[in-house]
């Protein structure tokens, strides 16, 4: 291995060394009570250092983000056959976010504070943002799968694929939340997490059910 190579694999760990600092710092803190000071005592570097690889709080937390994103795309890509068609396979992926939200709950409640941010008020390149919301996002994997189903019958096809891919995520992220935040109140009218969820599913993917799917 060369020198350059060496460098450049040294910069790639001492990033990620960051970020698992950053991680600690704010998993346990919060993201607001916690300050860039804090990160680089963490990870053992000068201010200065920190602030050659992230230039602010928020490129810390978009790089954490990512990270819970990527395990989530993961998740979701491993539901995904090609024997299925589309609806069968946006079933598969909720049920993938459930787990996720259970498994990752640290990350999921990034993941939630993400979603309901505006995008101007997010300290990082607009454009990187962009690129990830339209090829490496959730989203981007629910929008193939709505464009499947419109394809294959599964979904009709009257609609946006783009208003019908966003429709079903914001509802999936917003009965999530409830659920996530509001436990303890479903459980006062022995309601299960999981009924509710299924129900939602069930209700919200029939009304947009095409003329080829067989129930």
């Amino acid at each position: 291995m060369g020198i350059a190579e060496r460098k450049e694999r040294e910069k790639l760990q001492r990033r990620a060394d960051i970020v698992d600092a950053a991680e600690r710092i704010f998993f346990s803190r919060g993201f607001e009570s916690s300050t860039m000071d804090e990160v680089a005592a963490e990870a053992e570097l000068s201010k200065g250092t920190l602030y050659l690889y992230f230039k602010s709080r928020a490129d810390l937390q978009f790089a954490i983000f990512m990270r819970g994103s990527d395990i989530l795309m993961k998740m979701m890509g491993e539901e995904i056959s090609s024997e299925n068609d589309g609806y069968t396979n946006l079933i598969t992926l909720a049920g993938a976010f459930i787990k996720f939200s259970r498994n990752y709950p640290d990350y999921f409640n990034l993941f939630m504070q993400f979603e309901g941010m505006r995008m101007g008020e997010l300290n990082i390149d607009q454009k990187q943002i962009q690129v990830y919301l339209k090829e490496q996002s959730p989203l981007a994997l629910v929008s193939e799968q709505v464009n499947q189903g419109m394809r294959d019958g599964s979904l009709r096809g009257d609609l946006s694929s783009e208003v019908f891919s966003a429709t079903l995520w914001s509802q999936m992220l917003g009965v999530l939340m409830i659920l996530n935040n509001k436990a303890d109140l479903y459980e006062i009218f022995d309601l299960k997490a999981d009924e509710i969820l299924q129900t939602h599913l069930e209700l919200v993917s029939r009304g947009g059910l095409g003329a080829n799917y067989k129930t």
